[in-house]
């Protein structure tokens, strides 16, 4: 785990030691594709908690399912964490995003380019969207923001979890193929 480094007159705290590490860019999700900077196994925490009206169980077994989906992928292996400092990507529970856009995922990249770690924000009421169950369309809101995390830029395909506005609820072969083609690449 990592610590606070000196940079200039800053300090940046960071997650991990390695010096590629310590100088990361937030961008928000949605307009670019990125790599992780390490492969492997990532690192998700989800508050497992929350006091915000509505939120219950229900959302981390929405959680479960959403990383269960992205996992069919080849090479995408993630491993749910206790603390938020030994995580890749963190999940918050949030009631301060408009219920047109009930997910934000922040994406922090290294002076290459490659991805040190995400925080994605969910809001805890399900989008008034109509295309499913207030639990279906929650769990897409988790999927397409987890999608983000693991790197992928929203699809213009309206068929795809991964289009700004999905019509589906559920992770397509056409996002785990874009996926798949992301993690092949050098």
């Amino acid at each position: 785990m990592g610590g606070p480094v000196q940079q200039g007159t800053a300090v940046v705290v960071t997650h991990r030691e390695t010096s590629d590490e310590i100088a990361a860019s937030a961008v928000t999700a949605g307009t670019g594709a990125y790599r992780w900077i390490h492969p492997g196994t990532l690192r998700l925490y989800v508050q497992g908690s929350s006091s915000l009206a509505g939120w219950s169980t229900r959302h981390l077994e929405l959680v479960d399912e959403a990383v269960r989906a992205w996992m069919q992928c080849d090479g995408v292996r993630i491993e749910v964490v206790s603390w938020p400092l030994n995580a890749d990507v963190r999940l918050y529970w949030t009631d301060r995003l408009p219920s047109t856009n009930p997910g934000v995922t922040m994406l922090y990249r290294n002076a290459s380019g490659r991805l040190t770690h995400a925080d994605m924000f969910i809001a805890v009421q399900p989008a008034p969207w109509h295309i499913g169950t207030p639990d279906r369309v929650l769990y897409a809101t988790i999927a397409h923001e987890l999608g983000h995390a693991l790197g992928l830029p929203h699809d213009p395909s309206a068929e795809a979890l991964m289009h700004p506005s999905p019509l589906v609820t559920e992770v397509t072969r056409a996002d785990m193929a874009r996926l798949d083609s992301l993690l092949r690449k050098p």
